[in-house]
Parts: structure tokens; C-alpha cells; sequence
């Protein structure tokens, strides 16, 4: 669904800027825009505190409300379709697109996951219980009220109780049940700041991985990586931050298609820095979007007498086209 051509963004004033010129407080907090800009547009009346326009001179107190109204707004495209796998009065099950973020972004308000689920189930208290990557479809438990959601936010392991993936890696992953349990952590000093890395003074971590096939790699990655790619299935045993594909990563497997964590991050810096990727990336990295989904869940809600699990595989088409030889309803399962 397209964004209306007109929005609305609102937002409050901190309390760390209380007092001040309200045009120096959004040119600080929202730099999207240039100073100049800002500037612009409270002249041009788009700007309003507490309902009434604002001026050059307006001063922001903590809490006022600040309405910015965009004209001519646009968005960039991401998909927005979704599947519905379960539905009661508390609780929805969907399955996420890759390509879409639950949040917004720097450029994407209107078209978040959260928003589209919003809109589709008209309910504007679906709150998502938990997150994935913009570029991970998959599996998404959503909580339809915010009593519901406070309820259950801080304890999901209790109702949430496996969380399984399938991942497509180049090389071939060894077979069995392998553990990872390498701690992970934030590096301030690293050249990628947003990437997971391995610490022993990280978050412990633990990811279950287990191969289900071998498939014929690219090109590509015959000539770089091997000869073949892995089906990987990755069961979440904690859940921390990008936590699949940097345990794959630290095994030598990054997943295809993951332009942060494979060949060194590159392709993420390119596009950090204001450039697009060419079909000759693409070629690189193996996939248009990283082949990860969050395809299986063990759901036991309070009222259930016991679990269910719920399974989706609406992978994109080039995952779709990559899995399509294998049989994943029965191949090495960890669940029924």
C-alpha cells in the first residue's frame, strides 16, 4: 500500500531540551533536514506545537506535542503482503516479508510491519512481542493489546517456547547437532559499529544448528567459498541481537545474501555510505535479501492445554527457488 501523499509526524519535546528554541531542538534531534530546513518549514506553517503553528521564536516545553506535516510524501517500496497463521482475541500469529522492517526507519513510517499489521487487523494497539531484520521474513507472534503485550513482554519464553529458522550458507556446514555458544557484543571502535562480535565478556549466547541439505552453489561461490551451499536449520535458544548470523559467521558460515556479516561487510558499508548495490553484488552476495526465515514456532499460550506448533514457508522467490528441491516438511526437523 502506497503512503498518503500527506503525513503527519508527532512527537514530544524532552526533557533535556526544555526551554528551548524548538527550532533548535528538532534541527538536533531530527537531522534528517538541515537547520536552514527546519527553518523553512516552521516558516512555511508545517510545523505546529500543541496545536497552534509554531514560529522561529517558538520556545518547546517538556512534553509539548510537535505535529510536522510532510507534503508530498514518499517512502520507498518494501512488500507488504503477510500470511495469518493464528488469530484469538489476545494474540496474532503472522508470517513477516523480508524487506519490510517491524519499526521505522530513517525513511520507512508508514509501510513498518507493525503499521501494515495495524491496518489489516484495525487494530492500532498490535504490538509485536518480539523482532526481525528487515531483510529476515518469517514467523512473528504479535500481541493484540497493550495489557496483553505488558503481560507477556518481559516473560515470552513462557508462551514463545522454540523459535526455529532455516538458513542457507555457502560451503558445506558440518553434519549433526552443532552448539554455538559464543558470547556476543557491540563494538563502539569497530569500523561497523551496529555488527555483532564475538567476546568473551559479551552476552552469552546460544544458537542449535542443524544441516538438512546440501545444495549446488553459485558460480560465485564456487569459485570463492566451495561448491556447494547448506540448509541450515538454527534453533534460538537465548535471543539477543543478529544472534544466527553472527554465530554463523563465527563458524565460517555466513548466510547468503547477509551484506553486514558476510565478506567482511562491505556491501553494508556501501550502502552505509549513500550508494545502491549492483546486480554485480547481488551476483556476490548470492540473494537479493539474506536467506534467513524464522519458518517454525512452539506456541503455548496460558489457555491451550498444550503446545501447538505452527510452521510457514513463504520465503522470498529467490530463497523459494534456492530450497525448492528440498523436502522441508519432514528432513531433520527438530520438532513433529
Amino acid at each position: 500500500m502506497n503512503a498518503p501523499r500527506d503525513m503527519f509526524f508527532e512527537s514530544e519535546v524532552r526533557p533535556e531540551q526544555n526551554g528551548r528554541l524548538l527550532l533548535d531542538s528538532l534541527a538536533e534531534r531530527f537531522t534528517y533536514h538541515r537547520r536552514e530546513e527546519w527553518s523553512e518549514k516552521i516558516s512555511r506553517g508545517l510545523v505546529t506545537i500543541n496545536g497552534k503553528l509554531a514560529t522561529l521564536e517558538t520556545l518547546g516545553y517538556r512534553g509539548d506535542k510537535v505535529v510536522y506535516h510532510v507534503e508530498n510524501y514518499s517512502e520507498p517500496e518494501v512488500p507488504t503482503h503477510y500470511s495469518t497463521l493464528f488469530e484469538d482475541e489476545e494474540f496474532l500469529l503472522v508470517a513477516k516479508p523480508a524487506g519490510v522492517p517491524v519499526h521505522h526507519t530513517g525513511r520507512i513510517f508508514y509501510n513498518t510491519f507493525t503499521a501494515i499489521m495495524r491496518r489489516g487487523f484495525d487494530c492500532e494497539t498490535a504490538t509485536p512481542m518480539h523482532r526481525l531484520d528487515r531483510d529476515t521474513g518469517g514467523i512473528m507472534l504479535f500481541a493484540k493489546n497493550a495489557d496483553t503485550a505488558l503481560r507477556f513482554q518481559k516473560h515470552l519464553d513462557r508462551i514463545l517456547l522454540r523459535k526455529f529458522y532455516l538458513a542457507v550458507v555457502p560451503g558445506e556446514f558440518p553434519e549433526g547437532e552443532v552448539r554455538c555458544d559464543l558470547p556476543l557484543t557491540e563494538n563502539p571502535a569497530a569500523p561497523i559499529r551496529i555488527k555483532m562480535y564475538h567476546d568473551p565478556a559479551g552476552k552469552p549466547c546460544t544458537t542449535v544448528f542443524r544441516r538438512l541439505a546440501l545444495l549446488p552453489g553459485t558460480a560465485a561461490e564456487s569459485a570463492a567459498e566451495g561448491a556447494c551451499r547448506s540448509v541450515v536449520e538454527c534453533e534460538l535458544v537465548t535471543g539477543r541481537k543478529h544472534q544466527i548470523r553472527a554465530h554463523l559467521s563465527e563458524l565460517g558460515f555466513p548466510i547468503v545474501g547477509d551484506r553486514l556479516y558476510s565478506h567482511n561487510g562491505k556491501f553494508y558499508q556501501k550502502m552505509s555510505g549513500g550508494g545502491s548495490l549492483s546486480e554485480e553484488d547481488f551476483a556476490t552476495l548470492g540473494s537479493h535479501h539474506q536467506m534467513l526465515y524464522a519458518y517454525k514456532v512452539q506456541l503455548q499460550l496460558p489457555y491451550w492445554n498444550a503446545p501447538q506448533v505452527f510452521s510457514d514457508f513463504s520465503f522470498d522467490e529467490e530463497m523459494a527457488a534456492a530450497l525448492a528441491s528440498v523436502d522441508l516438511t519432514t528432513a531433520g526437523s527438530l520438532l513433529p
